[in-house]
């Protein structure tokens, strides 16, 4: 049954998501020993001011999103953080060629969502030696091109929920098509000055 306050869904199951459901894979391979990974997405927007108005007249996105992970990672059967992401040197300033990362969540089951990193590079790595601590592990910062999520390999739409009343993209599909990495972004919409939301203009 679904919780009348929150909406929720009150089950006999396990509904909360779980890291022990999360696989993390490069070129297809299996990314071990990351005790933490997180997915960085920022997108700057500008405060459009105006004379003789006090306030801010309109927010609207300035530069392109931008992605970056962050990893945490224990040494492991002797393979350091850049092997295990199935490179082919130990130190940054060696990589050549960009690459992708798969963030597989099988918590739902099925073929999972799929969110696909592309075109990652490393940004920084740094080792850690401590004399209290004698387990080694690293962190590493990779910045990426873009990113899209799926429904297993397919270009499925993942987003079940959160489109209210009264939204629309004038039968546009650029959200969508942005979400699953179709496209870079959506404000290149021809006619987006077109494109309303009535309930947000009141």
């Amino acid at each position: 049954m679904a919780y009348p306050q929150t909406g929720s869904n009150l089950s006999g199951t396990i509904s909360t998501g779980l890291s022990t459901q999360i696989v993390v894979k490069v070129d297809n391979k299996p990314v071990g020993a990351i005790q933490s990974l997180t997915i960085n997405q920022k997108r700057n927007i500008q405060r459009v001011k105006e004379v003789g108005l006090d306030g801010i007249l309109e927010l609207v996105p300035n530069q392109p999103a931008e992605y970056d992970i962050t990893v945490d990672r224990i040494v492991f059967d002797k393979i350091r953080m850049t092997e295990a992401f199935q490179r082919g040197f130990i130190n940054i300033k060696s990589q050549l060629v960009p690459f992708d990362i798969d963030i597989i969540d099988n918590t739902a089951g099925g073929d999972g969502i799929v969110h696909t990193l592309k075109r990652c590079w490393f940004s920084a790595y740094s080792p850690k030696y401590t004399a209290n601590d004698f387990i080694i592990s690293q962190s590493a910062t990779i910045l990426c091109e873009d990113i899209g999520t799926t429904l297993g390999t397919s270009d499925k739409f993942v987003a079940q929920g959160g489109i209210k009343p009264g939204y629309s993209t004038g039968g546009s599909s650029r959200e969508q098509d942005a979400d699953i990495g179709k496209r870079r972004g959506s404000m290149d919409e021809l006619g987006i000055y077109k494109i309303t939301d009535a309930a947000f203009r009141e």
